[in-house]
């Protein structure tokens, strides 16, 4: 389960990024700063000025001066951290023994990198280098953290030429300047792979507002957001004013879903009390009863984070 914010902030992104919205991932990543919101942050108009902090480290801060080994790495992310209950996602693209141009790379480098915050970059790049080896094996793992790397420095390139969103003409020369950029590092076809459909999303959002149509909300804007004491019509009616009627309705699924966690979460956090103030039941007892709750009344994506949460 995601965190509410996150998830209407990811949602939002793709609302418009079916319209075209949204033009693609600027790095835009803060060392320490929860995993989620680094997340949420990135998805951004192209700017100039951001993305230096993808390559810096956060060693220091979170591991005590020390390295951090794989399995250490791992253990955090995926038994402690963000990473709970979740399956890397996107695509190593190997074809025989070599890799293939495909978008699908950049999504798993993007699904690691989500960790941003919680571990530090190197320790990022030892598991994206492990998982690949043995997803694949030596040879193409060599390959991918090749790509890891170059994808990195595109990723945190700042542009000589200013992006500003009012004014239009300064759009094309920051998309040209990151075009010729991305295909210098990575090659055409893997610059093709990751960015050309970002990239013509962007091409044609530009001629839509040229031609007099308005620009697209900002992205950095806060997603209004229902709160005690706040009219739902009123939310409601901000969200289809700033996305659309669409976009409006499936914000408010989110808020539904989000409601139903916290109030099944908060039902078995009774229910564990109940069984831990119940002096007639050992201890196992008390678990293997609140373990059988869990499997009634959370999906089986839910179960690792539902007993993270009750520390069970």
């Amino acid at each position: 389960m995601l965190k509410r914010g996150w998830m209407l902030t990811l949602l939002v992104a793709a609302v418009l990024a079916a319209a075209g919205g949204w033009l693609w991932w600027s790095g835009h990543d803060r060392d320490g700063a929860d995993a989620g919101q680094a997340a949420a942050d990135g998805w951004s108009m192209i700017k100039s000025g951001v993305g230096a902090a993808v390559g810096a480290d956060t060693s220091d801060a979170q591991t005590g001066g020390s390295a951090m080994t794989v399995a250490q790495v791992r253990h955090k992310l995926f038994k402690e951290g963000s990473f709970q209950g979740t399956e890397p996602h996107g695509d190593w693209c190997a074809r025989g023994e070599a890799l293939q141009p495909c978008s699908g790379l950049r999504s798993r480098f993007e699904y690691y990198l989500l960790a941003i915050g919680e571990v530090p970059m190197d320790a990022i790049r030892a598991l994206v280098a492990d998982e690949a080896q043995r997803d694949l094996g030596e040879a193409l793992a060599t390959q991918v953290i090749s790509m890891y790397d170059k994808y990195l420095e595109v990723r945190r390139y700042q542009p000589r030429n200013t992006f500003q969103q009012d004014q239009l003409h300064t759009w094309m020369p920051v998309l040209a300047e990151l075009r010729a950029h991305r295909r210098q590092v990575l090659g055409a076809e893997w610059a093709q792979a990751f960015y050309g459909d970002d990239e013509a999303k962007f091409e044609s959002l530009h001629a839509q507002i040229q031609s007099g149509l308005p620009p697209p909300p900002d992205p950095g804007a806060p997603v209004p957001q229902m709160a005690p004491g706040k009219d739902p019509a009123v939310v409601h009616a901000e969200r289809v004013a700033r996305y659309g009627e669409e976009a409006a309705q499936r914000l408010a699924k989110v808020d539904e879903e989000w409601a139903d966690w916290q109030r099944r979460l908060a039902d078995a956090r009774r229910e564990w009390d109940s069984l831990q103030g119940n002096n007639a039941l050992s201890d196992l007892q008390r678990r293997e009863q609140m373990n059988a709750y869990v499997q009634q009344h959370f999906k089986p994506d839910e179960h690792l984070r539902v007993q993270a949460l009750l520390k069970l």
